[in-house]
């Protein structure tokens, strides 16, 4: 088993979902090779993580005790609440404390997903680009030759710059589909490793400071600014992809 078609098997092996055999052959390759080992590791370590620091949601400090204090008034305020009445508005009250703690669960929980998601869409693209041969379509490290190139064929100019005297040479450029549009993928290089940038106009005009996660061993980092959206992902260290954005911005 080689190292190039052992890395979309390590989830599969990792969730205990590969065939017998497929699984020895796993086994063996990790115990032989240390970079595939490390990832597998990386992957572990990143479950573990998840399952530890996953989000659990309370209800408002107070909240049972304010509902409390206003069923205790509108009891007052009633001469003769027949027992029925007074069962029906625990019932109620009952209902409506699910009914919000659920409401601002899912509000949180719709905010961390849409967000998960659009990250998983970028790695999914990043993972697609460096194992299939569409990495590029317009190689080039020329940033006159790159950002001509998307003219008609997106509805905005991407920003193309070249990098190479910081370490971060173009590469070239490419068309991906994320967030339900079509983006400009720009795709550098640092040392031995491959860098894409997607960018996008976004929903508002708005800037915001850099935003950081890793997943399934690949570290992302986005960022909005005059309007643009940007989402960087790669394999090298967070610190590297700080600098570039720094580069970039």
């Amino acid at each position: 088993m080689k190292c190039t078609s052992s890395q979309h098997l390590l989830e599969l092996y990792l969730d205990g979902e590969l065939a017998a055999p497929e699984s020895v052959e796993m086994r063996e390759h990790l115990d032989s090779c240390s970079a595939c080992a490390k990832q597998y590791r990386r992957l572990e370590q990143i479950g573990s993580d998840i399952r530890m620091h996953a989000g659990h949601f309370a209800p408002p400090a107070g909240l049972e005790r304010r509902v409390q204090a206003a069923l205790r008034k509108a009891a007052r305020e009633e001469k003769q609440p027949s027992r029925v009445f007074q069962n029906w508005i625990a019932v109620a009250a009952s209902v409506l404390l699910f009914v919000s703690l659920a409401w601002n669960v899912a509000l949180l929980r719709s905010h961390a997903s849409a967000s998960d998601l659009l990250a998983q869409e970028v790695l999914s693209s990043h993972l697609r680009s460096l194992i299939g041969t569409h990495l590029v379509d317009i190689p080039s490290s020329d940033q006159h030759t790159v950002k001509p190139w998307f003219n008609g064929k997106l509805n905005f100019s991407p920003d193309v710059r070249d990098f190479d005297r910081q370490g971060f040479p173009l590469i070239g450029g490419r068309i991906e589909y994320l967030d339900d549009r079509p983006v400009a993928a720009l795709v550098y290089q640092r040392r031995k490793h491959l860098i894409n940038l997607f960018l996008w106009p976004g929903p508002t005009t708005s800037s915001s400071g850099f935003s950081e996660m890793t997943k399934k061993g690949y570290n992302l980092l986005s960022w909005t600014q005059d309007g643009m959206t940007y989402w960087l992902v790669s394999d090298v260290q967070t610190s590297e992809l700080e600098q570039f954005a720094q580069l970039y911005k």
